[in-house]
C-alpha cells in the first residue's frame, strides 16, 4: 500500500535529471526533460560563458575552460581573467559569476549552480585613445 501511494506521487510529479557524460566527441551534459533527453556538449557551455563575459565591465582578455565535477553539480567552469586596471578582481568576479550563471540558466534551463573558479593572469594598464593633431 505505502508502495503504490509512492508510485501514484512520484508518477504525478515532473522527473528532471541532469548528468554529466563522456563521448567520443567529448563531454556533455545530459538533461532528462518531460519530452525526452537533451544533450548540450561542454562547448556549447563554453560558448555561453564566453558570451556572456563579453557584458562584464572590467576584463580585457579572458579564458573559459569546462570540466565534469560531481554529481551535484555536473560541471564546473574555470575562468582566466586578465583585468583592467581599475577594476578590482572581487567585484568583476561576482558580476562574471552572475552574468554566467543567468546566462545558462536563461539558455539551457540549469536548474543548479555552476560553480566558477576565477584565475586572474594579469592587470593591463588603460591606454588612452590617441588624439591627431593637425
Amino acid at each position: 500500500m505505502f508502495k503504490d501511494l509512492i508510485r501514484k506521487i512520484i508518477g504525478k510529479t515532473k522527473t528532471i535529471a541532469i548528468s554529466a557524460a563522456r563521448s567520443s566527441s567529448g563531454e556533455f551534459l545530459l538533461k532528462r526533460t518531460d519530452f525526452g533527453l537533451v544533450r548540450v556538449e561542454f562547448s556549447v557551455v563554453q560558448k555561453i560563458a564566453e558570451r556572456a563575459l563579453k557584458s562584464v565591465a572590467g576584463i580585457s582578455e579572458s579564458q573559459v575552460a569546462v570540466e565534469k565535477f560531481s554529481e551535484a553539480n555536473p560541471l564546473k567552469i574555470y575562468l582566466t581573467l586578465t583585468l583592467s586596471e581599475g577594476h578590482g578582481a572581487p567585484k568583476v568576479s561576482e558580476d562574471a559569476d552572475k552574468a554566467i550563471n543567468g546566462d545558462l540558466r536563461n539558455f539551457l534551463g540549469l536548474e543548479f549552480y555552476v560553480p566558477i573558479d576565477v584565475k586572474v593572469q594579469q592587470i593591463t594598464q588603460t591606454v588612452p585613445a590617441r588624439r591627431r593633431v593637425r
